[in-house]
């Protein structure tokens, strides 16, 4: 009896486990997410594997902060961006200074994009900004064969595809981090 009482101890606890566990896992678009804590902030967790240039199979680690499937940022236009090219982030500062997670959502973006293997170049689109402090200056219109990201303050959150090889993250109500997070799903 005692023998049984274990066993069916050991088979409760592990169908409660299993339970648990089920709770922080979902999927989002074909994606499956781990809702975990690093230290006491909720981050949602995904991973793949990638193939680096020299055939190294390498994993990438993307956490969220914000869930995905209640981040609404709508996307005009698909979002691919091609290995072969440089990719600069040009951010417009003005505006978004003020905003709390402005820096954490910029170097997030920025570690995904090197993460993902993508040649990265810190910019700004105001020509003088970038003369007076040596960085680049970056447009759609001044590079149209590589890939600009601009972010800058907007009317509404938004990621807009301008043409090809562009794209504009607007951020509104200093929503940095929803937009930053909606263009790398």
């Amino acid at each position: 009896i005692i023998l049984v009482a274990m066993g069916i101890l050991i088979i409760i606890f592990f169908i409660a486990s299993a339970i648990f566990q089920s709770l922080n896992k979902f999927e989002y678009n074909g994606l499956t997410f781990t809702k975990e804590k690093f230290g006491q902030i909720p981050v949602y967790h995904y991973y793949y594997f990638l193939k680096t240039k020299q055939g190294q199979l390498i994993k990438y680690n993307l956490y969220l902060r914000i869930d995905p499937r209640q981040n609404n940022v709508p996307i005009d236009g698909e979002i691919f961006l091609k290995d072969d090219r440089n990719v600069y982030l040009s951010v417009n500062s003005t505006g978004l200074t003020q905003c709390e997670y402005s820096s954490a959502g910029i170097a997030s973006l920025s570690q995904f994009l090197s993460g993902n293997q993508l040649r990265v170049r810190g910019a700004t689109p105001d020509e003088k900004e970038a003369y007076d402090n040596n960085v680049w200056h970056a447009t759609c219109e001044k590079w149209p064969s590589d890939t600009v990201i601009l972010i800058e303050k907007g009317e509404s959150t938004q990621i807009i595809k301008d043409n090809e090889n562009c794209y504009r993250i607007e951020v509104a109500n200093c929503e940095i981090l929803n937009a930053v997070e909606k263009f790398q799903l």
